[in-house]
């Protein structure tokens, strides 16, 4: 399987022209000879302008020669004092073209260490901002893949083994592997179907389609569509709803975040439980929240539940979810809303969703 490359742009330079960039730059005149010679050029444009006045009898000889003895002092004073103003100018913009060839290696953790209240100060900030942008987006990249190679494994490997079995015969009952072979494939399906739909979201492109609807009917759909697989571990689902309030909505996208969290609260919940869902109207806004009797979240993975391919237990199972999107979908859809999410307080495990009701 062959990698696809990025086209080329002309007007980025690569590594390589990055470091032959910074090679000229050493040999060529460097911002402080340059900031040095500006000095002296306007110091010798206003010896000239003296001469010239000199040689036209506008100053005297005994003037000139005291103007002299203080202009050639001024001058070397001058002279001095640029190169010194000079030496941390040209030192920062030295960082900065350093910086910018380790990043051109590939070295993400290099900054410029550049603090200065002028405009080189700005370019050293928004490079070293830049920078750790792209070091945020190499990480969940990273992570993205790395997750995603994992939850493919297992089902892969099922597969694998399941048409191995039949192929060579051993398999007692066909049907049996048939049937695991296709619950293997509606995983793999659901896995596409979370990372387009999580592709969408942190593009920008998802497209609701909104209609007035009420929150408490489509809960009630969702949850009757999960019931299955609360009942194989005797587990009760509840609906509490003083009244039916109405959002606006898209129905399918918000089902799927009702649905994502039932599912959460189910493979969480003891057996034998019970899992909650309780709607109540909050001024302009409707709160649903999703509460299970299990150990509910953990203090450390509090702040970083939302984010992609990051789950509480550190033991990727295929068995218990897909990638680690759920909540960073839910999150996304009810952002689209208007709305937001957040974990409750517990006890248990409980995620709070409000959204805006329908104008009546």
């Amino acid at each position: 399987m062959t990698t696809p490359t990025s086209p080329v742009d002309p007007l980025v330079p690569n590594a390589a022209e990055m470091r032959a960039i910074g090679h000229k730059a050493h040999r060529m005149n460097r911002l402080g000879r340059r900031f040095v010679g500006a000095t002296l050029a306007v110091l010798g444009v206003a010896i000239l302008m003296i001469a010239v006045a000199a040689n036209a009898m506008f100053i005297n000889a005994h003037d000139l020669d005291l103007l002299m003895k203080v202009l050639v002092p001024a001058v070397l004073g001058a002279a001095m004092v640029a190169m010194l103003m000079a030496r941390p100018v040209a030192r920062d913009a030295k960082r900065i073209c350093d910086a910018a060839m380790r990043v051109a290696d590939g070295d993400l953790s290099a900054r410029t260490g550049v603090v200065r209240n002028d405009e080189l100060g700005e370019a050293a900030e928004m490079f070293d901002l830049m920078v750790d942008r792209l070091d945020a987006v190499e990480r969940e990249r990273s992570l993205m893949l790395s997750s995603i190679s994992h939850d493919l494994r297992t089902p892969l490997a099922a597969l694998r083994a399941a048409v191995e079995a039949i192929r060579d015969g051993v398999a007692d009952d066909p049907d049996l592997y048939l049937a695991g072979m296709e619950r293997q494939v509606r995983a793999l399906s659901s896995l596409v179907d979370d990372l387009q739909l999580h592709t969408q979201l942190i593009s920008g492109t998802l497209q609701l389609d909104r209609a007035r609807l009420d929150l408490t009917e489509l809960a009630d759909e969702s949850m009757e569509i999960v019931r299955p697989l609360a009942e194989t571990r005797g587990i009760k689902l509840l609906l509490e709803a003083t009244e039916r309030v109405m959002v606006d909505a898209d129905g399918s996208q918000l089902a799927r975040v009702i649905r994502n969290l039932l599912d959460n609260a189910i493979r969480h919940a003891p057996d034998g439980s019970v899992v909650l869902v309780q709607i109540v109207r909050e001024g302009d806004h409707v709160v649903l929240r999703v509460h299970d009797e299990g150990l509910g979240f953990p203090v450390e993975f509090r702040d970083r539940a939302f984010e992609p391919f990051t789950r509480a237990d550190p033991a990727r199972d295929t068995r218990t979810g897909t990638a680690g999107l759920g909540l960073s979908i839910a999150r996304g859809i009810v952002t689209a809303h208007h709305g937001n999410v957040a974990i409750g307080n517990g006890p248990g495990g409980e995620i709070v969703i409000s959204l805006p009701t329908a104008p009546r």
